[in-house]
């Protein structure tokens, strides 16, 4: 027992230096019974795998890169928070991940490589082990500095969502639902994983465990120079860590993949009526309408936009459908009386006759005329890439392109590309020989049962 309390002070104790003053990062108030585990950089889980740093996290979870021992793999692991209800999720998307490991092929999607359960000191949680990916895209948007990316890139890049799509809706009958920059991620090759762990992350456990020695003996001056001082070695931790996964992007086709299944859900069986990041929700979930794998359409067209242009089609402020759906029809032209009328909140935003209840359109500007007036494109050009987003943004998701549609269309299915294609496996770490006997699997069997 006065072991497991020993841990609990030293975790808060290191996150109340790391993460109290930094809203990147999720906050001591967060690691409590029914929340997130505390991990701590060398603890081993399942007992293979080491962790080496910390990757990310969001609502429901956090995630690390660690070595796999066994598999003499580096890899990401999810750990999922310990309520319930958490739990429930982390099996609803094991589940799809599962399917989607049956059918799989080398497709644009996240390979999960392992499940298991954690007991830990605030309940047990869902571990699921991915191979270890980059940055995502919208990192990748924000390094070129929010003007987007050259057409070639875009188009290799909307190209392997489309594939990937057309897989998860066609043949798996999935819709991820939360399609968007920062679920779509760059694979790395092994060097860049290398570069990651020993530049990145072997500064970073130094800095900490020499600064976590002789905080609390500091005064309040001393302290805030020190926070100072750590926000400083942050930022040039993470330019490094930029430079490295970044790739010259004038050159490079990136490979991507699909990541975070963790809101998918089954084309007959919904998990929530309201899907998708409101930037890239589709106007039939705003109504509540039926929505089917249609809707991924709709946020990949608006993704597609971002990629070209570095601004997202819809800006509006959480939860504003009003504005939200006023800036649809400024785009798209006014909304149809058959869609308009339908759905569960269809007179919250309309009135009878079909016009916005709460706002009013002031101004309209076709996709054609947005792409040339405000981000002086090619006349030309604009008119390709507007007919190749009309189709995904039909206001009636029955009659929306499907991903296999899509391939088809001249902006993209005339393009040739050759791939820089990546490792399809997990990236292996040569510089140790594995003598495991089971080399050659992918899976701990156990923990799929």
């Amino acid at each position: 027992m006065q072991g497991d309390l020993r841990i609990n002070l030293d975790f808060q104790e290191q996150e109340s230096f790391y993460s109290d003053d930094d809203e990147e990062e999720e906050g001591i108030k967060n690691y409590q019974i029914g929340r997130f585990h505390p991990v701590f950089i060398g603890e081993v889980f399942h007992g293979r795998y080491v962790v080496i740093q910390k990757l990310g996290y969001g609502n429901f979870s956090t995630v690390w890169l660690a070595k796999d021992f066994k598999m003499n793999i580096f890899v990401a692991l999810k750990i999922q928070r310990s309520a319930p209800q958490s739990q429930e999720a982390a099996l609803d998307e094991i589940e799809i991940l599962q399917a989607i490991q049956r059918k799989s092929r080398n497709i644009n999607i996240v390979k999960l490589l392992n499940v298991f359960v954690h007991k830990g000191l605030f309940g047990n949680h869902y571990v699921l082990i991915f191979e270890i990916l980059g940055q995502n895209l919208l990192e990748l948007i924000r390094n070129c500095d929010n003007d987007g990316l050259n057409l070639d890139q875009c188009k290799s890049i909307i190209k392997q969502i489309l594939i990937a799509l057309d897989f998860l809706h066609r043949e798996c009958g999935i819709v991820h639902t939360d399609l968007k920059p920062e679920n779509i991620l760059l694979c790395l090759t092994t060097e860049q994983i290398k570069d990651i762990v020993e530049k990145g992350q072997i500064k970073q456990r130094q800095y900490f465990s020499e600064q976590l020695n002789k905080y609390y003996k500091q005064s309040k001056s001393d302290k805030k120079k020190e926070k100072r001082k750590r926000q400083k070695e942050k930022k040039k931790l993470q330019s490094i860590k930029y430079k490295l996964q970044q790739i010259d992007s004038n050159k490079r086709i990136f490979q991507v993949k699909i990541a975070d299944f963790g809101n998918a859900c089954w084309v007959n069986h919904h998990m929530s009526e309201v899907i998708q990041t409101q930037k890239y929700r589709a106007p039939e979930v705003i109504l509540g309408q039926y929505y089917g794998t249609s809707a991924d359409i709709w946020s990949l067209a608006c993704i597609a936009f971002e990629l070209v242009t570095g601004d997202s089609l819809f800006e509006t402020e959480f939860e504003d459908y009003d504005t939200h759906l006023m800036q649809i029809q400024e785009i798209l032209g006014p909304f149809p009386i058959e869609f308009s009328s339908v759905g569960t909140y269809c007179r919250q935003y309309f009135k009878y006759d079909g016009q916005l209840r709460n706002v009013k359109v002031k101004h309209y500007c076709s996709l054609q005329q947005l792409l040339v007036k405000k981000y002086q494109m090619e006349n030309y050009e604009a008119a390709q890439f507007a007919d190749f987003l009309q189709p995904m943004l039909n206001v009636f998701s029955y009659k929306r392109s499907t991903a296999s549609q899509m391939l088809k269309h001249p902006w993209i299915s005339k393009q040739q590309f050759k791939f820089h294609y990546f490792f399809e496996m997990p990236i292996l770490d040569n510089e140790h020989e594995d003598n495991s006997e089971s080399e050659n699997e992918n899976l701990d069997g156990a923990s799929f049962k």
